[in-house]
């Protein structure tokens, strides 16, 4: 069959076996594609070995059976799968899955996708997709990585370290959100991944002086308190939390910022109410944060007057509040502080450019937030460095420079009059 646009043996397959499988499979069960793809390779003779390092050695089927995530992938999977005839024409699956019954086999890929998989955009349309980089998710988990991923638009990945690493030292990757609190990090890592970490941020209940895990002591006025081995105790005044009562104030938390639905006034009333239960590092008010420097991102897009500097003062506040603590859970070469920084940057610039017009500030005042900003411009872009050209991250780039551009012109004029 003539076709450039797909792999030659899944489009023979398919062309083969279009009478016993559901036409409308994928359409109506989008939630398939990854591990109909993984299927094909698993069905093709010369890829079926690329998967055999796929399992882990202490994966164990059981532990994972009758989850919360079990459920959802007999839902929206394994049972669209069972129905549609595909596994009717698979001749090879029989050698991959030995005696394992079709719906564990099926099971058992869904678990094997979430734990070696790594999040890529897509070259068409910009959707989160998963990519399977076998050797890659062999690396060891840290929550604070000392290696950087780069994809780029063909999805090929590359590998650079994020910090110096010293001969003998262990090379890590990162598996979770580093900016979730511990129990939700070693949790999603716990059933992707089967891991139980144990490394210094983890060991560690201030999460490295971040205290994203952190409440508010309500027995004095500036203690927090930290969870060690499930105890919550204040570090000021050593009174102890119910640790009742702060499960209950987590979960209750999530579930306003889940129901919040983008509405900005909404995300400002949560992080004013729950100011006084967390410590403003504490993850969940990041998130607030992040939602709302989001929204009102958008705003200022979308808006067809002058940008109101009421926002871009909040959202640069936002940022402030949000940058040391992406730092200090990122070192070295980050893209998610390098995205912030820009983030930052467009903010900062239009601020004072506005500022200036209006003459709110002085021309000398502008030209040293114009120094100001070409730092920043610079720190962006250069932790963006090892980013293909043709990634997103890669034409972040472009627009950073363009940025720098315009500053350089701003200086030029302002410097010289």
């Amino acid at each position: 069959m003539d076709c450039t646009e797909h792999d030659p043996f899944e489009c023979e397959f398919f062309c083969n076996a279009t009478k016993a499988i559901s036409k409308n499979l994928l359409i109506n069960n989008y939630a398939l594609n990854s591990i109909i793809k993984l299927l094909m390779v698993i069905e093709n003779p010369k890829s079926l070995d690329s998967c055999t390092n796929l399992t882990p050695n202490n994966f164990k089927l059981n532990e994972y059976r009758d989850t919360e995530m079990w459920i959802d992938h007999a839902t929206n999977i394994v049972q669209p799968l069972l129905h549609s005839g595909l596994m009717d024409c698979l001749r090879n699956l029989q050698k991959a899955k030995g005696e394992m019954r079709d719906a564990d086999f099926l099971h058992k890929l869904c678990i094997l996708i979430d734990a070696n998989a790594f999040e890529v955009s897509s070259k068409v349309t910009g959707d989160s997709l998963k990519g399977l980089y076998v050797h890659a998710s062999k690396m060891p988990h840290h929550c604070v990585p000392n290696t950087a991923t780069a994809i780029d638009d063909d999805y090929n990945m590359k590998i650079y370290a994020a910090v110096p690493i010293k001969a003998g030292e262990v090379i890590y990757n990162s598996y979770t959100n580093p900016l979730m609190g511990t129990v939700q990090r070693q949790h999603h890592l716990r059933l992707t991944r089967h891991i139980e970490c144990q490394c210094f941020r983890c060991r560690d209940p201030t999460e490295l002086d971040t205290h994203m895990s952190s409440l508010k002591c309500k027995q004095c006025p500036d203690g927090y308190a930290i969870c060690s081995h499930g105890k919550w105790q204040c570090l000021d005044c050593q009174a102890i939390i119910d640790p009742v009562f702060a499960q209950k104030l987590l979960v209750q938390a999530s579930e306003d910022i889940g129901n919040a639905n983008g509405d900005v006034m909404t995300y400002e009333e949560l992080l004013r109410k729950y100011s006084s239960d967390f410590h403003p590092n504490h993850f969940l008010l990041i998130d607030i944060k992040q939602n709302i420097a989001t929204v009102l991102r958008a705003v200022l897009i979308n808006s067809m007057r002058e940008p109101n500097k009421d926002i871009l003062r909040r959202r640069l506040e936002l940022c402030e509040e949000i940058l040391p603590v992406v730092r200090a859970v990122i070192p070295g070469y980050s893209k998610l502080y390098a995205i912030a920084l820009y983030e930052y940057l467009l903010s900062f610039l239009e601020l004072a450019e506005l500022d200036f017009r209006s003459k709110e500030i002085p021309k000398d005042m502008y030209i040293e937030k114009l120094h100001v900003a070409r730092e920043i411009a610079l720190e962006s872009k250069d932790l963006l460095s090892f980013e293909p050209p043709n990634s997103p991250e890669g034409h972040l780039v472009r627009r950073i420079a363009i940025q720098q551009e315009q500053i350089e012109e701003s200086l030029s004029k302002f410097e010289n009059k």
